[in-house]
C-alpha cells in the first residue's frame, strides 16, 4: 500500500501535463482552420501534442490517423507516468489497458455480428498489443462468439462472457456482452483500489468511480427511453448497478421510472449531475459530460494521491480527444464553427 505522499512526484507530473491542455482559446484557434491538414499542423506545434506529431507530415494526415496519434500519445503518456515512481507495480494501474483490452473485445464482436471482415484489424491500436496479457491479434481470426470464446479461455474475460449464451447466426448479444464486461471491470477496479490503497485514497476513487458509472447509466438510460421506448424495468435491466461510495446501486431508480425522456432531461438539470455544466443545452449528454469534466478537473486540482490524480486525467485526456476529433470532423465536412463550439466538453467557468 501506498500513502498519500509516496507518489507526490506522479501528482507533480500529473499536473504539469494537465496544465498544457487545450483551452477554451486552442479550441477557438483550431476551429478556424480551413483543412485537416492545417489542423494537424496547429496540433504539431501545440505545446501539448507536438511530440506526438514531431516525425508527421501535416499534409498527408486523415481524420483517423490524427485520432489514433492522440490516443496513443495519451496512452503512451499514462505508461510513463505509471512507470515513474513505479507504481506499475500495483494492480489497479492496469486500469486503462484493461479498458482498452474490453474495448477491443467489444469491437471484435461487433466485428462478428456485423459480418465485418477486416474492421477489426483496422481499429486494433497496435499501442496497445504489446502490454497486453490478452492475445488482441489473435481475436482476429474469430469468425463466431464461440470461436472467440475458446481465444478468451485462458483470461478473465472469459469466466465473464461464457455465461451468455450465443445466437443461432454464431452473433452474441452485444448489450449483454457490454453489459456483463464493464459491471466486471468497475467491480475488480473498485476491489483493487481498496485493496492497494488508504482507507481514505480508496474512498475517493470510490465516489469518482461511482459518479462515472452513474453518468454513463443516466445517459444509457435516456437513450433507451427515448429511442427505444423502454419501460422503467427494461431499463433497469441493462444498468451498470454496483455499490460504490456514492451511495446505492439504486440511487437512480426514480430517474428511471421517469415518464418521458423530457422528464429526464429537466431531472438531470436539477440534479448533481448538471453542476458545472452546459445547463442550457437541450442534449444531456452535452449536460452530464461537461458536469462530469468540470468536477473531475475540481478533484484533479485538489488531488495529492497518484490513483486519484492520474485516473481523473486520464479521463479529461479522453475528453480532450473526443474534443479534438469533433473538431476535425467539422473541418472535414465544412461545418458550421460555431455551432460546433457550443458543443465542446469544456468548463463553463
Amino acid at each position: 500500500m501506498l500513502d498519500s505522499w509516496s507518489a507526490n512526484g506522479t501528482v507533480a507530473k500529473i499536473k504539469y501535463i494537465h496544465g498544457r491542455m487545450f483551452t477554451k482559446e486552442n479550441y477557438h484557434e483550431m476551429l478556424m482552420r480551413r483543412t485537416v491538414p492545417e489542423a494537424a499542423d496547429y496540433l504539431a506545434h501545440s505545446a501539448r501534442y507536438k511530440d506526438a506529431f514531431r516525425d508527421v507530415d501535416p499534409n498527408t494526415v486523415h481524420r483517423g490517423f490524427v485520432e489514433e496519434l492522440l490516443q496513443r500519445e495519451n496512452f503512451n503518456t499514462y505508461m510513463r507516468l505509471c512507470r515513474f515512481q513505479e507504481l506499475d507495480k500495483l494492480p489497479f494501474y492496469d486500469f486503462l489497458i484493461k479498458s482498452k483490452e474490453i474495448e477491443c473485445i467489444l469491437s471484435m464482436i461487433n466485428n462478428i455480428n456485423s459480418g465485418l471482415d477486416n474492421s477489426y484489424l483496422n481499429d486494433l491500436p497496435g499501442y496497445v498489443i504489446k502490454h497486453s496479457k490478452v492475445s488482441l491479434l489473435e481475436m482476429s481470426r474469430a469468425g463466431s462468439f464461440e470461436q472467440l470464446l475458446k481465444i478468451l479461455r485462458n483470461t478473465p474475460y472469459y469466466k465473464i462472457l461464457v455465461k451468455i449464451p450465443p445466437l443461432e447466426d454464431g452473433s452474441a448479444d452485444y448489450t449483454e456482452c457490454e453489459l456483463r464486461l464493464r459491471t466486471a471491470y468497475y467491480t475488480e477496479l473498485l476491489n483493487t483500489a481498496k485493496h492497494d490503497f488508504s482507507e481514505m485514497q480508496s474512498k475517493q476513487l470510490s465516489e469518482m468511480i461511482g459518479r462515472e458509472i452513474d453518468c454513463l447509466n443516466i445517459i444509457n438510460a435516456y437513450r433507451m427511453k427515448a429511442f427505444f421506448g423502454y419501460s422503467a424495468e427494461e431499463i433497469k435491466k441493462r444498468q451498470i448497478r454496483i455499490k460504490t461510495a456514492s451511495g446505492s446501486a439504486k440511487r437512480l431508480d426514480k430517474y428511471y421510472e421517469l415518464e418521458s425522456p423530457e422528464d429526464m432531461l429537466e431531472w438531470v438539470k436539477r440534479s448533481k449531475y448538471s453542476k458545472g455544466g452546459k445547463q442550457s443545452s437541450e442534449y444531456i449528454e452535452s449536460i452530464v459530460r461537461s458536469s462530469q469534466f468540470a468536477y473531475l478537473s475540481h478533484i484533479l486540482a485538489q488531488s495529492t494521491a497518484a490513483p486519484v490524480s492520474l485516473y481523473a486525467f486520464m479521463k479529461l485526456c479522453s475528453t480532450e480527444v473526443l474534443n479534438i476529433v469533433h473538431i476535425i470532423e467539422t473541418i472535414r465536412y465544412n461545418a458550421d464553427p460555431s455551432a460546433v463550439e457550443k458543443d465542446l466538453i469544456i468548463t463553463t467557468a
